[in-house]
């Protein structure tokens, strides 16, 4: 059992049952509570079902500092104490997974064991949700390579790769609930509209504009940070304006998601990608 906590100074600090930060027990890690609400009718039996939403997640963490002499558990003491401040927010590494959390408390509790303290963490998770470490790139608009070796370049020259036509991708969120994620149209010329559609739901993500080459539109469709921007060389700039009214900022469901880009003119000329982090209940 091991896992690690990093402030936002990217200061680091691994918790394990091992010496100097032996850890003796975590809780919070599992399933959280979720809150339902309800209506209930004049001589109702039971209730109608109207939404639910889950808390936030509280993790706690207990163990020991091991240190060889007096000093060095001073030294270990101000450095916990330096990377668990409350003043900064952090993220919680476990078991190849992350989540995002502030500190409530986080000490040592009193003892005549000078060398060997037991301390205490309480960590508070506005988002239940662990996600993983890191991004997962899909491409909606594909090449297929043609080079084999060995290579012979005839005097008429020679084609490296070759565009797939199909428009169509399946994407396989393997997280345990729906997330957002980050979708980047880029033109490769001219390109009028940009959209791309969920096929299961039928809702679908439209941009009004005409790209021209080299330019990108990023759209994250996250819950607590949806966005738009444009980016033409080095310059970024909200684009919120260009989302088309009928808009869904679209969500990956767990499991099979059928997706397809399309534009109004030359198609082509556009290329798509997809970022996501997959999300899950528990650890």
């Amino acid at each position: 059992m091991e896992l690690s906590y990093i402030n936002t100074s990217g200061e680091r600090l691994s918790l394990k049952q091992s010496r100097p930060f032996f850890l003796t027990r975590i809780d919070g890690t599992g399933q959280v509570r979720q809150t339902v609400n309800t209506f209930k009718a004049p001589d109702q039996d039971g209730a109608f079902f109207i939404s639910s939403a889950m808390d936030m997640r509280n993790i706690t963490l207990e163990g020991t500092l091991v240190a060889s002499t007096v000093d060095e558990a001073y030294a270990l003491r101000q450095r916990f104490l330096r990377v668990f401040t409350p003043k900064q927010h952090g993220l919680l590494v476990y078991r190849n997974r992350q989540i995002a959390c502030v500190v409530e408390e986080a000490g040592f509790s009193a003892s005549s064991r000078e060398r060997a303290p037991n301390f205490f963490i309480s960590l508070l998770c506005p988002s239940p949700f662990f996600e993983a470490m890191t991004d997962i790139r899909e491409e909606l608009a594909m090449w297929s390579p043609l080079l084999s070796f060995p290579l012979e370049i005839p005097s008429g020259g020679l084609m490296f790769a070759l565009r797939q036509p199909s428009q169509i991708i399946t994407v396989d969120n393997v997280g345990d609930v729906a997330c957002g994620c980050h979708i980047v149209f880029l033109a490769l010329g001219s390109v009028s509209n940009p959209e791309l559609m969920n096929l299961d739901s039928g809702e679908a993500l439209r941009l009004n504009t005409t790209m021209t080459a080299g330019e990108e539109l990023h759209v994250h469709t996250h819950f607590a940070g949806k966005r738009v921007t444009r980016l033409v060389g080095q310059e970024e700039s909200n684009a919120f304006s260009l989302l088309d009214t009928s808009s869904v900022f679209l969500q990956l469901s767990p499991g099979r998601n059928l997706l397809r880009y399309n534009a109004e003119a030359n198609l082509d000329l556009l290329e798509v990608s997809i970022y996501y982090r997959p999300l899950y209940l528990g650890v």
